[in-house]
């Protein structure tokens, strides 16, 4: 049944020996598979399970996998028949899917694709009726751009979705409308990226590093100019409390989310690498306990780097992607990751069709 998941064969060369075996003591957990085609999205759907898009030569993939059970618990399980990717429910998309959000409570997903112009479509998981995952309707961006939305969810079925800051929609996506837009809003930036603060407010990435608040009890966002070097371009991460932004020279900036404008600290490129756009650069916040703990960089090459929310330079580097790939390892990148959602795992895909689960160990 569609999207192929196949755990990763170890074909090292030999200068590839020693990462292996340094693997045994640099990982608590490391699952390494290969996916028929490259990965162009992904979202958790609960603990267990993620959702995943793939890239297509003639149609494009959505799929369900559940994890290993060892990945979803912090308990020790000596014995556990469940070691693998397992796909549960999967569909088809006639265009490439750049973006998911699957809406918690609920057995539905929303995905934003290449050939719909920053629409929205809405998915329903498969069930024990059936194992399919169908699209049940798609609503129309208000003031379509021709890109790809971001999509960020609110309290109970409500999202938000848009590529610019005038062409924002508030959707419910049970009743399928559209309750408020932002198309009077006077700023036509591109968004890199949409979050949320709490069940009410959403803040937006420019790709200018400017950001974007918007309470939807009110009519209007607001616009935070920031200091942020206009010469790259920006994306960024954030909870109620904390925020980092990335920008494709490599530095890193936090905020106070209460405070946006103001820069408490800058780290200046200290992965030492820089990009010509944001088409993959993502970086990520972990929080333990309420502070921010660690928080993750990728996109500038096939590795994930995690930082310490203290430390000026990587604590740990995932360089699976390329030292267990298969292709020219100059071309792989790391397309997306994702922190899961209660334990201190992390989900990586790469150009590669490579997909990783791993921990580190402590």
């Amino acid at each position: 049944m569609m999207c192929t998941v196949a755990k990763k064969e170890m074909t090292l060369s030999s200068d590839d020996d020693d990462w292996f075996y340094d693997s045994i003591s640099r990982y608590k957990h490391l699952y390494m598979y290969d996916l028929q085609y490259p990965v162009t999205a992904l979202d958790w759907i609960n603990t267990n399970y993620v959702c995943v898009a793939t890239r297509g030569r003639s149609r494009h993939e959505i799929t369900e996998l559940s994890l290993p059970d060892k990945l979803c618990t912090s308990e020790d399980l000596a014995l556990s028949k469940n070691r693998d990717f397992q796909v549960v429910t999967g569909g088809f998309s006639s265009a490439q899917i750049n973006a998911i959000k699957h809406i918690p409570d609920t057995r539905m997903i929303c995905t934003s694709s290449v050939n719909y112009h920053g629409h929205l479509e809405i998915w329903k998981l498969g069930s024990t009726e059936t194992d399919l995952i169908k699209l049940e309707t798609r609503l129309n961006n208000r003031k379509p751009k021709g890109v790809c939305s971001s999509i960020s969810e609110l309290k109970k079925s409500h999202v938000i979705f848009g590529s610019h800051g005038d062409n924002l929609c508030y959707a419910d996506v049970m009743s399928q409308t559209i309750l408020q837009d932002t198309t009077d809003f006077n700023c036509e930036g591109r968004l890199s990226c949409i979050r949320n603060l709490n069940e009410h407010i959403v803040c937006g990435c420019f790709t200018s590093g400017q950001l974007l608040i918007w309470d939807t009890r009110e009519k209007t966002p607001s616009l935070q100019e920031t200091e942020c070097d206009k010469s790259v371009q920006w994306t960024m991460d954030c909870s109620e409390t904390d925020m980092v932004q990335l920008s494709s020279g490599g530095d890193i900036q936090f905020r106070d989310s209460r405070k946006p404008k103001t820069c408490n600290m800058t780290l200046s490129n200290s992965i030492g690498f820089t990009s010509k756009d944001l088409e993959y650069l993502k970086i990520c916040l972990k929080k333990q306990n309420g502070s921010l703990h660690q928080y993750s960089v990728s996109g500038f090459d096939g590795n994930v780097y995690l930082f310490s929310s203290n430390s000026p330079s990587p604590v740990f580097v995932h360089e699976g992607h390329v030292k267990n790939g298969s292709n020219d390892l100059s071309k792989v990148k790391v397309v997306t990751h994702s922190w899961h959602p209660m334990e201190n795992v992390v989900l990586s895909a790469a150009t590669d069709g490579s997909l990783h689960a791993w921990q580190q160990t402590s």
